[in-house]
């Protein structure tokens, strides 16, 4: 069933209750069901006449983010994910590729349009979601016409639902692709490994245009209401905690730390709190054990990736607290346990699946696993060898499934909840005229998880210096990909054969730490 069908029935169920809260912005599950069958009646006409069925969504977040996507899902069109971080060029090359025909734009980014309509070949419609625009028609005039209940058509689970860019890299970015049927298997988890119902109240904080926007969706069909932030604002989150008594939020470590070091956060109330939602990253145990003191007995971490979909793995306080409230501190340093609709194995590089206690590369089995890359088949292929999703993340799983992850096998790096593609970076540091090479690893950071960081070698007689460096990056590839420091070393470790050695580079950051991610 698509989740669009599933969010018909709630609002049937709960037609009075609050769906989304945005500032003044107060949808009932009625009125939000009436602007997402407008959506797809108007998104339907725009296929029949030739614009596709790829819809990409650039906005920061909005409660528009939310209905666009159930809108899209009900027409059975695809929407496509924009990180708001990159550059619009990056977006550009990033959206052609995955075929972009329409795209919502939101007015803050509405300097980025004409570069949009320069570079993206297949893009027919450009609507402006909040407000009038000189670069294409406002979602009133467009929808101005379509206000009646939306005929669904019959739902094909294979059918393709959104697409996923899972990072940069040198070309364009992979791109998961879920179907309906990943879609829904997604919802059910959400809402039976955080106990979603009608009276659930979600804080929305981090973009909805990636996994928010989804755990976002997980609560909207069980009938929960979701407030949404423009952002992260430590201030912002704690006031909306106690004013909307919220129940459930998800936030990356980074933000986790920012609010435990806030002043005014043991003065709040958190007793409205059913589940405070950690991911995105690992976190440090000594800060998880400190959220659990600060905010109570209601913290959960979740793993899962672009091609997983979220949760995977889940930690609930049952997992990590003993019955006289010590922590359990195995369980404190793991990831989790498989979510009911997951199965979850450690793998040789053989395809043997290992015993307990064993170090291997942790795969995955399930209903939720994207169909393949988007025109990657060789890609797509090498990433489900022996019949599983190959993580890339290397883990130990113990005698109670407890699964704990401990390093990664790409040179991906998470630093804030953001994947970044170290490769990416060298080429930009490589081009500056007075570097011989480079090399670019994640190191551990206290708030971010982990750090970008270049160690360069100059040419002979070169000179550069640290803030020039960081600056060409952010130049060309935005701050949040840009290295936080930079080192000059004499001499690059390289192999016999002249191979930069990155792991040598990576041990020295990592030697003294329990985990290398």
């Amino acid at each position: 069933m698509r989740l669009a069908d599933s969010f018909d029935a709630i609002a049937d169920q709960h037609p009075n209750s609050l769906a989304f809260v945005e500032g003044a912005v107060r949808l009932t599950f009625a009125e939000a069901r009436r602007t997402v069958h407008a959506m797809a009646t108007a998104l339907t006409r725009a296929r029949e006449n030739g614009a596709g069925t790829h819809v990409a969504i650039y906005a920061p977040n909005d409660h528009r983010v939310s209905l666009l996507h159930l809108g899209t899902n009900l027409a059975d069109m695809a929407w496509l994910s924009v990180h708001i971080r990159n550059t619009v060029e990056t977006n550009a090359e990033v959206l052609d590729y995955f075929d972009a025909s329409i795209v919502f734009f939101h007015s803050y980014f509405e300097s980025s349009v004409p570069i949009l309509k320069a570079k993206l070949s297949k893009a027919k419609l450009f609507i402006c979601i909040d407000r009038d625009s000189e670069h294409g028609q406002s979602m009133e005039e467009w929808l101005a016409d379509c206000w009646l209940p939306f005929g669904n058509n019959p739902e094909d689970p294979a059918t393709t639902a959104f697409l996923q860019p899972t990072g940069g890299t040198t070309g364009p970015s992979k791109g998961a692709v879920h179907t309906h049927r990943t879609l829904e298997m997604m919802g059910l988890a959400v809402a039976s490994a955080f106990g979603v119902d009608a009276g659930s109240r979600h804080l929305v904080i981090a973009p909805l245009t990636h996994a928010a926007g989804l755990i976002a969706l997980g609560f909207t069909i069980r009938g929960g209401a979701n407030i949404i932030l423009p952002g992260f604002d430590a201030e912002a989150v704690l006031t909306s905690i106690e004013n909307e008594r919220i129940t459930h939020l998800f936030l990356p470590p980074t933000a986790v730390y920012a609010l435990l070091a806030h002043p005014r956060t043991k003065q709040t109330d958190f007793s409205s709190l059913k589940g405070f939602i950690v991911g995105a990253a690992p976190i440090a145990p000594e800060k998880f054990k400190e959220a659990v003191r600060v905010f109570g007995p209601v913290m959960y971490e979740g793993f899962g990736q672009t091609e997983t979909l979220i949760p995977i793995l889940i930690k609930r306080p049952a997992d990590y607290l003993k019955s006289d409230g010590s922590f359990d501190e195995e369980a404190v340093r793991a990831a989790g346990k498989a979510v009911d609709v997951v199965r979850v194995g450690i793998m040789d590089p053989e395809g043997n699946l290992l015993p307990a206690g064993e170090r291997g590369e942790i795969v995955v089995r399930s209903s939720m696993v994207m169909q393949g890359y988007y025109k990657k088949p060789e890609e797509t292929a090498a990433v489900s060898t022996f019949g599983w999703h190959h993580t890339s993340d290397v883990g130990i799983v113990d005698e109670r499934g407890f699964v704990t992850i401990v390093d990664r096998i790409k040179d991906m790096i998470v630093s804030g909840g953001f994947n970044i593609f170290p490769v990416e970076i060298e080429k930009v540091i490589q081009g500056h005229p007075a570097v011989l090479d480079c090399i670019v690893v994640g190191v551990p950071d206290e708030k971010w998880g982990e750090a970008v960081k270049a160690v360069v070698q100059l040419k002979p007689g070169h000179a550069a210096d640290e803030d020039e460096l960081i600056a060409l990056c952010k130049d060309q590839l935005g701050s949040t990909k840009s290295p936080k420091t930079v080192e000059f070393w004499a001499e690059l470790p390289r192999s016999a054969v002249g191979k930069l050695l990155k792991k040598d580079v990576r041990a020295k950051f990592w030697g003294d730490q329990w985990r290398a991610v």
